[in-house]
């Protein structure tokens, strides 16, 4: 899936690498699932629509967990499964976060094979991949 950094994510990096300000950085970062219909680069982690419904809740990714090399980054595969009910909302991709008080939206990708519908006992797997280029 082609993914972006929306500007609230650039704006998260510049102020880390080059001012060291890791307020809205703290340990670990999230993974969720969105519901929007057509997310761009203006979206910001308060204007992400997330589905709701038994078994949904976001995903922590662990720092040290992250691998690659170079302007590539990737995480292992995480699976999201539907409990009693199902979901609300149609999924139409994931997001990647920031964890802090003030979350930060970082990365996200749209699923070109979307939108899905989520009942009970189903699954949707994400494996998360951000490219730097």
């Amino acid at each position: 899936m082609p993914g972006f950094v929306p500007d609230e994510g650039e704006k998260l990096i510049g102020d880390v690498v080059f001012k060291r300000d890791l307020t809205d950085r703290i340990a670990d970062l999230e993974l969720g699932l969105f519901t929007n219909v057509a997310p761009d680069e203006t979206i910001t982690h308060a204007a992400i629509t997330e589905p709701t419904g038994t078994g949904y809740a976001r995903i922590t990714l662990t720092d040290a967990s992250w691998t690659g090399a170079a302007d590539v980054r990737s995480y292992a595969q995480q699976t999201f499964t539907g409990g009693a009910g199902g979901w609300t909302g149609s999924v139409r991709g994931y997001f990647v976060c920031t964890k802090g008080a003030t979350k930060r939206l970082l990365a996200v990708e749209i699923d070109p094979n979307g939108p899905y519908t989520i009942n009970a006992g189903d699954t949707y797997k994400v494996t998360p991949n951000v490219t730097a280029a």
